[in-house]
C-alpha cells in the first residue's frame, strides 16, 4: 500500500523541495552532512534525557536521508562518490543515535536497556551489511521489514512518546518502558530482516 499510494506522492513532494534547493546552490552532499549534524545534536539530547527534543530531532534528521537522494536526482548528478558518502554517513548517524540510547539507559542503571541498545544497533548494521554484500555479488536485496526509514521512524517516535509520558507515569519515567519496548522491537525486527536478506541472497546465489 505504501509503495502504491504514499511513495509516489512523497517522491513528488521531495522532487519539488529538491528543485528549490538546487536552485539556491544546495548540493546532495551538503544535505547528507547537514542531516548528520542534526543527528549528532539529537544524540546529545537523547543521551541527556531531553527526549521530546531528541525524538523530534531524530525524525527531522532522518528526513534528510530521503531529501539528499532527491537533490542528487534534481542535480542530474547521481555520482558513486555521493552514494558512498551517503551510505557511510547513514551508518555513523545510526551508530550515534543508538549510543545516545545506550547512555540514556546507562544513566537509568538499566542493564536491559544497555543490552537492547547495543543489540538494536548491531541488528541495524547487519541489515545494511547483508544488503551491501549481496549487491557486491550482483544480487538486488531490498527484502525485509525493518529498513532504515522504518528504523528511524520507530526510534524517533518511541523516543518522543517516552518524553511526552515522562512526567505522567512514574513507571515509564523510572524504567524507560516505552523505549525498552521500542528497542526490543527494533532488535527483533532488525535481526529478522538481516536473516531474511541472508537467506534470500543465499538462495539467489545458488540459482
Amino acid at each position: 500500500m505504501f509503495e502504491a499510494k504514499l511513495k509516489p506522492r512523497l517522491e513528488t513532494l521531495l522532487s519539488a523541495i529538491a528543485t528549490k534547493m538546487v536552485a539556491i546552490g544546495i548540493t546532495a552532499n551538503m544535505v547528507t552532512l547537514f542531516g548528520f549534524f542534526v543527528n549528532l545534536i539529537a544524540t546529545f539530547y537523547f543521551a541527556t534525557g531531553h527526549l521530546i527534543t531528541g525524538g523530534i530531532l531524530i525524525l527531522f534528521g532522518g528526513s534528510f536521508d530521503m531529501i539528499d537522494g532527491a537533490v542528487a536526482r534534481a542535480q542530474s548528478s547521481l555520482r558513486l562518490s555521493g552514494a558512498l558518502l551517503d551510505s557511510v554517513i547513514d551508518r555513523y548517524s545510526e551508530g550515534f543515535l543508538f549510543l545516545g540510547a545506550l547512555i540514556y539507559f546507562y544513566n537509568l542503571e538499566s542493564l536491559l536497556g544497555v543490552i537492547l541498545a547495543f543489540a538494536a544497533w548491531f541488528g541495524s548494521i547487519l541489515v545494511s551489511y547483508v544488503r551491501a554484500r549481496a549487491e557486491g555479488l550482483q544480487i538486488t536485496c531490498t527484502v525485509g521489514l525493518m529498513q532504515r526509514p522504518e528504523r528511524i521512524i520507530l526510534l524517533g517516535t518511541g523516543t518522543l512518546i517516552q518524553g511526552i509520558l515522562w512526567d505522567k507515569f512514574p513507571m515509564i519515567q523510572s524504567t524507560g518502558l516505552i523505549l525498552l519496548c521500542t528497542l526490543g522491537i527494533l532488535t527483533f525486527t532488525s535481526h529478522v530482516t538481516a536473516v531474511h536478506r541472508l537467506i534470500f541472497s543465499y538462495h539467489e546465489l545458488n540459482h
